[in-house]
């Protein structure tokens, strides 16, 4: 007995770690650049939620001062006015759009924060839009890379969206109501129909997965389709927007804007977008083309200044 006490207690002495387990390599130390980072990180962290605070009570502070001086307190309605609006005309048009989400697994960490920030710029889009429809959120893994992303956001359960958790859009709606928008597909979508669900890809892959969303949608038995592009359009690039520009393109023109005036106001500059000239539309596409660029100057000035105030107000 004493024998077995006795090399027991020599065993538990020489207790493995990872550094003197055989077959490992002890870790090196990082350097002073990475713990550098480290820090700037988490003081970044920390620090962000007082920073909105500063950054809201700035805007009151410049609102009071406007008031005061008898200026315009704000351009355009509030964003409580907005969702305000959104839940009593949110559905009129009969229109529903969904993002599918189920690339989690395929998409780096950068790119997953794209990914959120284009779903952030659709939800405000959506508000904006004069005929909002509405929107959905599917594929979402739970407690995956994307769900973790969108709870860094504060305040977006609270979002009038709808989120699906570990279903995607094939098991919510029908397939014969669903239509997946995709460049490589044969079918041109000249108009938007009521009552039909149009799903758009939620992928930042830099196009490493050409054609995976197409093969996908085609695979599940669902009608695809393209946006009229190069039916209305003269481009330097290819036909290929991001998730959040297809949204944008959809909502002009399901508010009554022509497919060539909602193109050229949505596309980036650096497509080189022209209008094709017919003989009925020569003039308006002469003006369209002379007031292009600056209309998307002024959009993704203010754009930009919007998306950083995004989960302050739902």
């Amino acid at each position: 007995m004493d024998t077995t006490e006795q090399a027991f207690k020599e065993v538990a002495s020489e207790m493995r770690t990872l550094n003197n387990c055989p077959g490992t390599t002890p870790g090196t130390p990082m350097s002073k650049n990475q713990l550098k980072k480290q820090r700037k990180l988490a003081e970044f962290a920390e620090l962000r939620k007082l920073r909105r605070e500063r950054e809201r009570e700035k805007k009151k502070q410049k609102r009071r001062e406007a008031k005061e001086l008898g200026l315009p307190v704000r351009t355009g309605p509030s964003r409580k006015e907005l969702k305000k609006r959104q839940v009593a005309e949110g559905g009129k048009s009969g229109l529903s759009f969904a993002i599918d989400l189920d690339y989690d697994d395929l998409m780096q960490e950068r790119d997953i924060v794209k990914c959120v920030k284009q779903c952030l710029r659709i939800y405000t889009i959506n508000r904006r839009s004069p005929q909002p429809g509405n929107l959905h959120f599917t594929g979402i893994r739970s407690n995956g890379q994307i769900h973790e992303s969108f709870k860094k956001n504060e305040g977006w359960e609270n979002w009038h969206v709808q989120y699906y958790f570990d279903r995607g859009h094939t098991d919510v709606f029908e397939h014969s109501q669903m239509v997946y928008l995709t460049c490589e597909s044969d079918r041109v979508l000249d108009k938007l129909q009521p009552g039909c669900t149009y799903v758009i890809g939620g992928l930042v892959d830099h196009n490493h997965f050409k054609g995976l969303c197409h093969s996908r949608a085609t695979a599940a038995g669902l009608t695809t389709a393209r946006l009229p592009l190069s039916e209305h359009v003269d481009m330097k690039t290819r036909a290929v927007l991001s998730t959040y520009h297809v949204f944008e393109l959809l909502t002009k023109v399901a508010a009554g804007q022509d497919w060539t005036a909602a193109i050229l106001d949505t596309i980036p500059m650096r497509k080189g977008a022209k209008a094709k000239i017919t003989d009925k539309k020569e003039g308006l596409g002469q003006d369209l083309e002379l007031n292009h660029n600056l209309e998307q100057q002024d959009e993704k000035q203010e754009a930009e200044s919007e998306i950083e105030c995004y989960s302050l107000d739902s």
